[in-house]
């Protein structure tokens, strides 16, 4: 008789945890919160090799970013994260950045997705969602600034994507940004 009523009570407090809605994925949004994800996409291998560029870089200039890729399956759901902002920086293609910028073609299913550049990586860019408060990304900037991966302003002008601020500010030579109010 106890055990039953013991088993009927733990069974009651899992259906309770169940149907309120906690998932084991809260640790997900703490975990990103203390760390730079870098996100790509399996769909385009090249992303992958350049996110482990990116994080590497960083490591060595920006430690305290905690810099670390995370891998989407397909491009569609690298822009579900960013469009949920569950995740707020990528390296793309040029063309899949414009068309997700857009929510046009695949990414219509998405909407647009307010992307900026943070600079180019050659036939790919580093983009960032335009929430990213600008300081944060004149440290990413400048940490990327020396490497060899950052190229020239576009590629064959398939450029579409407006500068983010604090890439712009980099760029123009300002000094690191105070602390955002955000």
């Amino acid at each position: 008789m106890i055990r039953r009523r013991l088993l009927q009570g733990l069974g009651a407090a899992a259906a309770a945890t169940l149907l309120s809605g906690h998932t084991p994925y809260g640790q997900w949004t703490v975990y990103r919160l203390k760390h730079l994800l870098i996100g790509c996409h399996r769909e385009d291998p090249a992303t992958y090799d350049l996110a482990k560029q990116v994080v590497a870089v960083l490591g060595d200039h920006l430690p305290s970013a905690k810099s670390r890729v995370a891998r989407a399956p397909t491009a569609g759901r690298l822009a579900s994260l960013l469009g949920t902002d569950q995740l707020h920086v990528a390296v793309l293609g040029w063309q899949h950045a414009a068309r997700m910028a857009a929510g046009k073609a695949e990414f219509k299913p998405y909407g647009a997705i307010p992307l900026q550049l943070v600079t180019p990586l050659g036939e790919r860019a580093l983009i960032a969602h335009s929430s990213l408060p600008k300081r944060h990304i004149w440290l990413v900037a400048a940490a990327l600034s020396e490497s060899a991966l950052v190229t020239g302003p576009s590629v064959s002008g398939e450029n579409t994507l407006p500068w983010h601020p604090g890439a712009e500010a980099f760029r123009n030579g300002e000094p690191e940004p105070a602390t955002d109010p955000q």
